[in-house]
């Protein structure tokens, strides 16, 4: 809880690319240090926002919808193709790849700050945790449950949309489908929601993040700093305290690239706001927008052991499919992950992306049971590679 204060008190809001998000990176690094750990500071380009290739995608659709209502067969066709480069990069942006809306979209600098926990013997598995030292930004549709829910149908309808639209301005331009046109009148209203919807947040505060994320962030820390001292026989830990999750994952992405060649056989643990009150120790059954990802099949039964033989700890499984966490990108990246994200048992997270996610709102005794349940988990892979390594 001493790292919480720190992040979200003494440094505060702390948004992705921002000076405040550095000085976050660097407590890290001084952790890590003063841990003893080999420490490394990899620093990447980051777009500066997550929402706006959403909101360009929605004024293109909108544009498109008047080329299709008035420009003709020519113009149905441009709007068609328009439409098809926005989708495909929608789709892409959700599953933390390059396509060409980013391009439009400023960057500037971040970093990934990692150190390195040795195993007390020889190492035969090597687990990476990961909590995001950044903070979100403070929608209108996060402010209440009701709102939340409506950015669920917002964004399943804008999906619906640019799909729909694709289609059918192909379509009238190929085939001179003079009767499709008024789908245009139907869909521009979806486009303009969806601009609404994606444009706001970018003119709103950064949170605190006591909770997302100061809460995994310094989970992550205190594991790497226990490690330091009582270290796993067979197990080297990567501690990774991540820049810019919040606007896609950029640095889970970056870190993943720049170490493709050690990727097979990593596993992976993501930690995200993990003290929210009436929450308990939350772990994924699914994760993904659109197309859903599984957790790695060894860790998320090793979890399930855990939530059976710990009761007292107060744990269950949950999908979580409104946005994203870091172990998302590296499951999309190939590396088997579990998330743990603070879910209570009505699917809702507290205080997410609001002001309400100040340090007096964290549960200290749910950090400390998700602390220690990570620690049983590590533990059991740990107990799993000795087997392994004594037959």
């Amino acid at each position: 809880m001493r790292h919480v204060h720190h992040l979200a008190v003494e440094i505060g809001p702390r948004g992705s690319t921002t000076p405040a998000e550095r000085r976050a990176a660097a407590y890290a690094r001084e952790r890590f240090e003063a841990a003893g750990l080999e420490t490394h500071w990899e620093p990447f380009r980051s777009p500066v926002s997550g929402w706006r290739p959403f909101a360009i995608a929605a004024f293109t659709g909108l544009v498109a919808a008047a080329l299709v209502a008035w420009g003709g067969r020519a113009g149905a066709l441009v709007a068609g193709a328009a439409m098809a480069v926005v989708t495909a990069s929608v789709f892409l942006e959700m599953y933390f790849q390059r396509h060409p809306l980013r391009a439009l979209v400023p960057r500037a600098e971040s970093q990934n700050v990692w150190a390195r926990v040795p195993a007390g013997g020889s190492a035969s598995r090597r687990v990476l945790l990961v909590g995001h030292l950044d903070t979100h930004r403070t929608p209108w549709l996060f402010t209440s449950p009701a709102r939340l829910a409506a950015f669920r149908a917002i964004t399943t309808a804008g999906i619906v949309g640019f799909l729909l639209g694709t289609l059918a301005f192909l379509a009238i331009g190929a085939f001179d489908l003079e009767g499709w046109r008024a789908i245009a009148w139907f869909l521009a209203p979806v486009y303009l929601i969806v601009l609404a919807a994606t444009a706001q947040p970018d003119a709103t505060p950064f949170t605190h993040g006591a909770n997302d994320n100061a809460t995994g962030a310094g989970v992550v820390l205190s594991l790497a700093e226990r490690l330091a001292r009582e270290p796993l026989a067979h197990t080297e830990v990567w501690a990774l305290a991540s820049g810019c999750e919040e606007v896609g994952s950029v640095g889970a992405c970056a870190f993943a690239d720049a170490h493709r060649g050690e990727l097979p056989g990593l596993v992976a643990i993501s930690i995200d706001n993990v003290g929210g009150r009436g929450a308990g120790v939350c772990y994924t059954s699914v994760e993904g927008m659109v197309i859903p990802y599984r957790p790695s099949a060894e860790l998320f039964a090793l979890a399930e052991r855990v939530r059976a033989e710990r009761p007292e700890l107060n744990a269950y499984a949950k999908p979580y499919t409104t946005l994203h966490t870091d172990a998302t990108a590296l499951m999309v990246r190939g590396v088997p992950s579990l998330s743990f994200v603070g879910l209570r048992p009505d699917g809702v997270i507290p205080d997410w992306h609001t002001v309400g996610d100040v340090f007096e709102r964290v549960d200290a005794s749910t950090v400390e049971n998700t602390e220690a349940f990570v620690l049983e988990l590590l533990r059991r892979l740990d107990a799993e590679a000795a087997q392994a390594e004594a037959r």
